[in-house]
């Protein structure tokens, strides 16, 4: 018994747990449970996970005594707590599910399912222990009222998760149908512009050839001309290939 009374654990001292239930409980949270022994039952839960601290889990117990009476922390509220505590869970979900309706940007939906993915585990969790509790208390209404809310957070957060899910697939195809097309759009134009070059390729590198000369000189003679039409009708050659290749 010693070992027992000094042994750390987060059950209050001033709850008078059966020694058997104190003992199987430590001083970190660990996952969620019922434990029921010599007539009492402890119920460890996880307070609405925290966004910025994912990995820290901090406890909700309710513990009800062999006459029936509820202790609860870190609120005091006893049995009544418990439902409060699926109410934070599903008002987290709403504050998501608003988030998400407004949200535009992919990033933005990515935090909302970052976000939403560790509530819904623990709330899921949290529905399955609660379950458990209405079997061992049959006879109890508010368990029941309160596992059914329970549930009925477990199905929000599943549809707020696939919603979000979906958004963000459309979202990705829609920038990248968008993307494609401003590629074809691109294309089109480079393709505008090559058969312009290839138009006057043949103008150009004629003139390269035979060099240039003064205006003055140039308008003055007569072959200037002809180069002329036989750079645009090679041009015009070279285009009709072009176009026909494509």
């Amino acid at each position: 018994m010693q070992a027992v009374s000094t042994r750390k654990s987060i059950i209050p001292k001033s709850w008078n747990v059966s020694p058997t239930i104190r003992h199987r409980v430590g001083e970190d949270v660990g996952r969620q449970r019922l434990i029921e022994e010599d007539g009492q039952i402890l119920v460890i839960l996880h307070q609405v996970p925290n966004v910025e601290e994912k990995s820290l889990r901090e406890a909700a117990l309710f513990w009800c005594d062999e006459a029936g009476d509820w202790k609860s922390l870190p609120s005091s509220g006893g049995k009544s707590e418990l439902k409060t505590l699926v109410n934070d869970y599903q008002r987290k979900f709403a504050e998501l599910d608003q988030l998400l309706e407004s949200a535009e940007d992919p990033a933005v939906i990515h935090d909302v399912i970052d976000n939403a993915t560790p509530v819904l585990r623990a709330g899921r969790h949290a529905t399955q222990v609660l379950s458990e509790l209405r079997k061992a208390l049959r006879d109890d209404l508010d368990i029941l009222a309160t596992r059914d809310l329970a549930v009925n957070m477990e199905r929000n957060g599943d549809l707020l998760l696939q919603d979000a899910k979906s958004s963000l697939e459309y979202l990705i195809a829609k920038n990248a149908a968008a993307q494609a097309k401003d590629a074809q759009k691109a294309a089109k134009e480079a393709q505008k512009l090559n058969r312009l070059a290839a138009f006057f390729f043949p103008l150009m590198t004629l003139a390269a050839i035979l060099g240039m000369n003064a205006p003055s000189t140039m308008l003055g003679n007569g072959n200037i001309w002809l180069v002329v039409v036989v750079g645009l009708a090679l041009g015009g050659i070279v285009r009709a290939v072009l176009k026909g290749s494509e």
